[in-house]
């Protein structure tokens, strides 16, 4: 029968193909049976008989199956259909923060929060012991209900796994790829700190980082280049929060953040210093609210192509870089397995004290109003 848009196959109603490229197709079904919608995901015609596509769509199927978390999309299921692996996970309604950076930069508090949203997600990743190494501004959904979800990890992996992709290759968008992903060197979770801090860093200003004509400028630019501050580029930003994401993007990984913990709590305090009073209740309860400069009608279908099936761009020659090594630290570079970003928390709060705290005055607030309404009534009545 084959997967065709309008045909049920093993209880899946094929509504409409949201994605393809040569490492697989995505689409965008109704379980029969459960009566939702999900999105199912196959290797393209032929890619079964690929070693290499088929051990990275298993290693896929392992990593996002571990990985339960209320700011991850939902991995539900991996199956053979009609003589093809297929995978099944949840279908999130929303708009990418790619697809918002459409129509410029994002409030700070809003970026704020949706950063502090993804660093949950990777806490959750990196104490499983799994990196994704392929998070860019379209692997992260805002949904309607204003909450940042992680997706695509096709390119995701256990420390300590084999490396799949060939030496000399690039798979996926350069510009979010950490410089020890450009040197080829050994990867850990501060690849994806460093990787979220240029998502980061593009939310708040509405630009990437580092910009390049080609392949090779955009690589020299993450191992050498000096980013400019954030609050230079936009003058709404503060220099403490553009001085939290300059340190996220710091070249060596032994100075950025040494966990999405810590990063998660920098950009916290930062938040709850910078809302004073009355104002901090209004925050918390407004945490997950659709921001007012966010145009987020429902999201169309192919929104949820663009975070959700987040595939791997086609793999391409890449030519040695043999002076690469500008930085005043010396060290041998080479760029060996490139694996970038696909092509394409919980509140600023979280449940910390500052969120207990404004949900009491904002208590306190209501009830010192209605208190004083009530007294004026009684003195209005009593009056001579």
């Amino acid at each position: 029968m084959g997967f065709e848009v309008g045909k049920t196959v093993a209880g899946y109603e094929i509504v409409e193909v949201l994605g393809s490229s040569k490492l697989g197709v995505a689409y965008k079904v109704r379980n029969v049976f459960a009566q939702r919608f999900e999105i199912l995901k196959i290797l393209p015609k032929g890619g079964q008989d690929n070693e290499e596509q088929t051990a990275r769509f298993l290693r896929e199927i392992k990593v996002h199956a571990r990985l339960v978390h209320p700011h991850i999309v939902t991995f539900y299921n991996a199956r053979e259909i009609e003589g093809q692996l297929v995978m099944t996970t949840e279908y999130v309604p929303g708009i990418t923060v790619a697809e918002r950076l459409e129509v410029g930069p994002i409030a700070w508090k809003d970026a704020v929060k949706y950063a502090c949203h993804a660093l949950s997600a990777l806490e959750c990743a990196h104490g499983s012991g799994i990196i994704h190494r392929g998070l860019t501004a379209a692997s992260l959904v805002i949904t309607t209900e204003g909450v940042v979800r992680l997706s695509g990890f096709g390119l995701a992996k256990s420390i300590g796994d084999p490396q799949l992709t060939a030496v000399g290759t690039v798979v996926g968008a350069l510009r979010y790829i950490s410089p020890e992903q450009v040197q080829g060197t050994a990867l850990d979770a501060r690849c994806d700190i460093y990787s979220l801090s240029v998502v980061f860093y593009e939310m708040l200003t509405g630009k990437l980082p580092f910009e390049g004509k080609g392949q090779f400028e955009i690589m020299l630019a993450h191992v050498n280049a000096a980013p400019k501050h954030p609050s230079d580029v936009n003058a709404e930003v503060s220099r403490e929060v553009g001085d939290i994401v300059l340190k996220a993007l710091a070249k060596e990984p032994a100075q950025r953040f040494q966990t999405a913990q810590e990063f998660r709590a920098a950009l916290e305090q930062v938040g709850a210093e910078h809302v004073p009073g009355a104002a901090l209740a209004s925050v918390a309860a407004n945490a997950f609210a659709i921001p007012v400069d966010n145009p987020m009608a429902p999201a169309s279908d192919s929104s949820q192509a663009a975070f959700e099936f987040a595939l791997p761009a086609e793999e391409s020659p890449v030519q040695p870089i043999a002076a690469v090594a500008f930085r005043a630290t010396p060290s041998p570079v080479s760029v060996g397995t490139l694996e970038a970003a696909p092509a394409e928390a919980v509140s600023i709060f979280g449940d910390t004290f500052a969120s207990k705290l404004g949900i009491s005055l904002a208590a306190c607030i209501i009830t010192l109003i209605v208190g004083s309404i009530a007294l004026l009534a009684v003195l209005a009545v009593t009056k001579p």
